[in-house]
């Protein structure tokens, strides 16, 4: 149906935006590393830039809840055992809907809290808040979103053979990404949202372009 495709489709809208929003900042000079007043003025010198973040990561994160809705209905299944787990993906789904937006939230609030509020400090505070949102949180729960899905695909005779070893290969290695990340001295967070967007990118247009037929055909009555 067309308004199938639509929703499976929402997962490329949403990585495109939440890409830009990426590309915005890496031409941007405030750096919340920096003093709070050199933050704060790199900010209002460039606040186009930082406002454009903002909405790319409120749609971007509303996308990726439309989609996850879409993944979910079909992942659904009449086993129970497959039905409770596309419930388990689409409420991970939500969370990791609900990190792009509070990052775009905390990106809003760094704004007016150098304009309106005039609180250089609270600023730089909610600009590492938007920065480091996701990559904090990405590669825990998109394991475990990941993890969902391969176990309910895993026998799953209408999903791509390709798609059912690959998803908890790449659960596996954001899990690994992610403890190196937490424990290590490196900054694997960029990468990882990387890995979880591109899942998402490939997963949408697999749905989206037929790929894969849903687990129970409409109007099945099943």
């Amino acid at each position: 149906m067309l308004w199938d495709r639509i929703g499976a489709s929402t997962g490329m809208g949403a990585v495109a935006l939440l890409a830009t929003g990426y590309a915005i900042t890496r031409t941007t000079a405030a750096n919340p590393a920096a003093s709070d007043t050199d933050y704060v003025r790199a900010l209002l010198a460039e606040r186009m830039k930082w406002e454009s973040v903002t909405f790319v990561r409120l749609v971007g994160g509303t996308l990726v809840l439309w989609f996850m809705g879409a993944l979910a209905g079909w992942l659904r299944s009449p086993d129970d055992r497959r039905a409770r787990l596309s419930t388990v993906t689409l409420g991970l789904g939500v969370v990791w809907a609900g990190v792009w937006l509070l990052s775009g939230f905390f990106n809003s609030a760094s704004i007016l809290l150098a304009t309106t509020y005039a609180d250089p400090a609270g600023s730089r505070v909610a600009g590492v808040l938007a920065r480091e949102t996701p990559y904090v949180l990405t590669g825990g729960v998109m394991f475990a979103l990941l993890l969902a899905v391969s176990f309910t695909t895993f026998s799953a005779g209408h999903v791509p053979s390709a798609f059912r070893r690959g998803t908890p290969a790449l659960a596996l290695a954001l899990l690994a990404l992610a403890l190196v990340d937490w424990y290590g001295d490196g900054t694997l967070g960029p990468t990882i949202v990387g890995l979880a967007l591109f899942w998402t990118g490939v997963t949408s247009a697999m749905l989206s372009a037929g790929a894969a037929r849903p687990a129970v055909a409409p109007g099945s009555g099943s």
